[in-house]
């Protein structure tokens, strides 16, 4: 995997995995336990992978047909960063058709229950969060950047404008630059 070109959606998903059954075996096998051999189809933005655990582990490969898997879920970097970010749910961006889940109901619930073991990880596992951070670095657009606020970018995890900037100054709740 590489640290400087930025990662493709089949480096992420075969990050995450070998994340998780790193920092959490116990997960990883109940995750496998659930999908057992089926293949799931994932499309982000325009790269499309399967995915399924074989014999020898986890398998990441290009996808052309997402009809011939046991389902598929389909979005855009930007969803992921609002589902990321905490701007929507699962379920809200399901009904506004940012999330597109096919699939028979089992094979779905399948799915969203490995996506489920990941998620429950992720508070507990640096190494995930990172994940998580570069994929919003990478993948965020321009216009939706945090602004910088004395020297600094990142403090406040939600994107937001002038005016909210403007406020959290008059209320005295900005940080101050390091070494002040």
């Amino acid at each position: 995997m590489s640290t400087d070109a930025p990662l493709s959606l089949r480096e992420f998903v075969s990050a995450l995995i070998e994340t998780l059954g790193e920092e959490h075996p116990a997960a990883l096998a109940r995750m496998k336990q659930i999908v057992e051999h089926r293949t799931a189809g994932i499309s982000l933005d325009a790269e499309t992978v399967s995915v399924s655990f074989g014999p020898d582990g986890l398998r990441v490969e290009p996808a052309d047909d997402l009809a011939q898997l046991d389902g598929a879920g389909a979005t855009d970097s930007a969803t992921v960063i609002d589902l990321l970010d905490g701007a929507i749910e699962v379920p809200g961006a399901i009904l506004d058709g940012r999330l597109r889940v096919t699939g028979a109901l089992e094979e779905i619930a399948r799915m969203f229950q490995a996506i489920e073991i990941l998620l429950d990880a992720s508070p507990r596992t640096p190494r995930l969060q990172a994940l998580a951070a570069r994929f919003q670095s990478e993948r965020r657009a321009p216009d939706r950047m945090m602004l910088p606020v004395r020297g600094q970018s990142s403090w406040y995890p939600f994107p937001c404008g002038a005016r909210e900037f403007e406020l959290l100054g008059r209320l005295d709740l900005l940080p101050e630059p390091p070494g002040e």
